[in-house]
């Protein structure tokens, strides 16, 4: 089943209109993955780290994403965690995505599918994801997905709503709400932070939030657009 839903992000992906932008769109700061992928030949680097006061360790990261066609990408995350600073891998995660929108469309909605061959237990995760603006400078992100294990069994619902306030062309904040449902009940983690555009391919970032304690994340965004012809 992994592989036939592979197959079609893959087949579908030659029918695209043009959805790269001019300034670069990350899935940092905050749990939301963006509604955008990243466009045809565009590499982006996000990286960062997370401090959680629960357990006193540093969570290094970093997610890369290629887009093989405007409207279809490839990405991977590698998240470390250990008493040692990081000497452990907590997740290591291959997926792609799928933008469903006409170009003109109000709404901007995608599909994404990973696998994680890192974590405890090895899972796979589908994400709806659905973006829009109540205004030029507010706009929203709901990502909807469920988790699930080999034997397609659903280990949890995962969720997010993102309110993001663009405070001019360069810097924004937001505040969202996430966590899991289904199996584990109901849970609502709260975060909220900026993030700052240097310019229109390197964005810097920084948040705090709670989830079973205060954590403290910042990074970067980096993108390396396609070489025009």
């Amino acid at each position: 089943m992994k592989k036939l839903f592979f197959c079609i992000l893959i087949l579908t992906a030659s029918v695209a209109k043009a959805q790269f932008t001019e300034v670069l769109t990350s899935d940092r700061p905050g749990q939301a993955l963006s509604a955008n992928t990243v466009g045809k030949n565009v590499f982006q680097v996000q990286t960062g780290i997370d401090f959680f006061d629960n357990n006193s360790q540093f969570y290094p990261n970093s997610y890369f994403r290629y887009g093989l066609s405007e409207k279809f990408e490839l990405n991977s995350g590698i998240i470390l965690s250990g008493s040692k600073f990081a000497n452990e891998i907590a997740s290591f995660s291959v997926g792609a995505r799928y933008n469903l929108s006409d170009i003109d469309s109000k709404f901007t909605s995608t599909l994404q599918f990973s696998h994680d061959f890192g974590a405890t237990n090895n899972n796979s995760q589908l994400t709806y994801i659905l973006a829009s603006s109540f205004s030029e400078k507010l706009s929203y992100t709901v990502n909807l997905g469920i988790n699930f294990d080999n034997d397609f069994g659903v280990n949890n619902g995962i969720y997010v709503f993102n309110l993001s306030y663009g405070i001019n062309s360069k810097m924004g904040v937001f505040l969202e709400t996430f966590g899991n449902f289904l199996n584990s009940g109901f849970q609502l983690n709260i975060d909220t932070g900026m993030y700052y555009l240097l310019n229109n391919n390197f964005q810097i970032d920084a948040l705090v939030g709670d989830n079973d304690g205060l954590f403290l994340g910042a990074g970067f965004t980096w993108r390396i657009p396609a070489k025009k012809i």
